[in-house]
Formats: C-alpha cells, sequence, structure tokens
C-alpha cells in the first residue's frame, strides 16, 4: 500500500534550522491535497476513531480502513521514522511545487528529516 507523508524541506515558523515531518494534518492547502490526491487518491480526510477527529490519512486502496499517522510516523523504523540509510531508502520524495508561503495545520516531528532527504529516491 502506498503511503503519504509531508516533509517540509524550507524553513518552518520556529523551527528553522530544522527538516519537519508533518502528521496529524487537519488543514491542507487545497492545492496540495490536490496534487498529492492526483498521485495517491488513498490520501484523504478521514475520521479516525483513535483521535475522534478529523485528519489527511493514508486508507487502504481496498477496504479503506485509515493507517493511522502514529503506526506510520511515531515508532522508531516505521515508514517516516527510518532510523537508518536502508530504511529511508526505502522511500519516494516528489517535490510539490509551492510558490508562496502556505499554512498547514498538522502536527510536526524533527529527527529522521535530513535521513529522508539525503537517501531517498527522488521521483
Amino acid at each position: 500500500m502506498s503511503v503519504v507523508s509531508i516533509i517540509a524541506e524550507v524553513p518552518i515558523e520556529g523551527h528553522e534550522a530544522e527538516i519537519g515531518i508533518f502528521s496529524d494534518i487537519t488543514d491542507l492547502p487545497l492545492e496540495i491535497a490536490k496534487f498529492i490526491q492526483d498521485k495517491v487518491p488513498t490520501f484523504k480526510r478521514v475520521y479516525s476513531k483513535t483521535t475522534k477527529s478529523k485528519y489527511y490519512g493514508n486508507t487502504c486502496p481496498n477496504c479503506r480502513v485509515l493507517s493511522g499517522d502514529f503506526h506510520l510516523h511515531c515508532e522508531p523504523g516505521a515508514p517516516f521514522f527510518p532510523t537508518d540509510e536502508d530504511e529511508a531508502k526505502r522511500l519516494y520524495l516528489k517535490e510539490i511545487p509551492i510558490g508562496d508561503k502556505v499554512s498547514i495545520d498538522a502536527g510536526i516531528g524533527f529527527g529522521p528529516g535530513d535521513l529522508i532527504l539525503k537517501y531517498a529516491k527522488r521521483i
């Protein structure tokens, strides 16, 4: 199953020196959501019974069940929390063309961003 996350290679307000990985995205500019959904339509805003809230998440293409962000972002070795070069090499990066500042309402994780940017395959 393809899964999506957004990584900010540009400065994030209040965290200018760090690379952020967004999770629990509750609000996303329409042009960014459309860009992602054109490539991975299973990334959509859905309700999570666990968090009792709606956020942009990855869903199964067959049964449409949400694959929660905690399992994708918060455990070392998870897809968006690589702990070494080999794990980061399993990821693909696609740059989203953004003309100006954007506002995204989400949680932000810091740490593995450098590893992802260095070793993930750019498409």
